[in-house]
């Protein structure tokens, strides 16, 4: 049996590659950052939403489990009549009633924000917010307004990927997900698929999983530092520099 390739030596993704992965992200981005109508959803499925993803294609469950829903929006085969076996389609209410229970009022109790999941107290505005704003900051990125939409919103996080992999910083990105990203949307999809009312948002926090994981796989192999250790301050009696 032939040993498998180091991480370090994976082939760097083509230019061509990065900006395909960047408009998947921008894309899921936009799913994550306001209510969609099934209108508009139905529209993005006659548009080839999911087959034109590059980073999880129709051979992964995730992008299924989302195509069946956007079917379904759709009225299947554009007829408006449900194929045997389809899903049902949801109602405006019953999607808009899932958008606010997980980006609004949080009754799903999961949240789109990093640091809900990895502070002790699963608060806002902690310290893993700070650290994705001073790694946005690095970047000369800045959020439009951090009190509308934290910096460590899902929305954000996602388009911050897409901004380093459109710049060709591929370490960079690799870094950003590992210590932020994929730190927490495991448990974020995970919780939204438990609980999440309609198809479609059961299957988006599912996608956009599988979509930064694959992201990550293609990405150079990074060591992240963790934040405790690299923001350790000396200690008494030592030297500082």
């Amino acid at each position: 049996m032939t040993a498998a390739a180091p991480l370090a030596e994976r082939t760097a993704p083509p230019a061509e590659w990065l900006a395909l992965a960047a408009e998947d992200l921008r894309a899921l981005a936009w799913l994550h950052a306001e209510e969609r109508s099934p209108d508009v959803l139905a529209a993005l499925f006659g548009n080839g939403f999911p087959e034109t993803l590059t980073l999880a294609t129709l051979d992964t469950p995730a992008a299924q489990a989302m195509y069946a829903a956007l079917r379904a929006l759709a009225g299947d085969d554009c007829d408006g009549t449900p194929a045997e076996g389809a899903l049902p389609a949801s109602s405006a209410d019953d999607l808009a009633a899932d958008y606010a229970a997980i980006y609004l009022t949080h009754a799903l109790r999961a949240s789109p924000h990093e640091s809900v999941w990895r502070d002790d107290d699963h608060l806002m505005l902690q310290g893993p917010t700070f650290a994705v704003r001073d790694f946005y900051r690095r970047h000369g990125m800045q959020v439009p307004d951090w009190r509308a939409r934290a910096d460590d919103h899902i929305t954000h996080e996602l388009e911050f990927t897409a901004l380093l992999l459109e710049r060709g910083e591929q370490r960079e990105a690799a870094r950003f997900l590992k210590t932020h990203l994929l730190a927490w949307l495991p448990d974020f999809a995970r919780r939204v698929g438990q609980r999440a009312a309609t198809p479609f948002y059961a299957a988006l926090g599912a996608l956009t999983l599988a979509a930064c994981e694959e992201c990550q796989r293609r990405l150079p192999a990074v060591a992240v530092i963790p934040p405790a250790v690299a923001a350790e301050p000396p200690r008494p009696g030592g030297c500082s520099g």
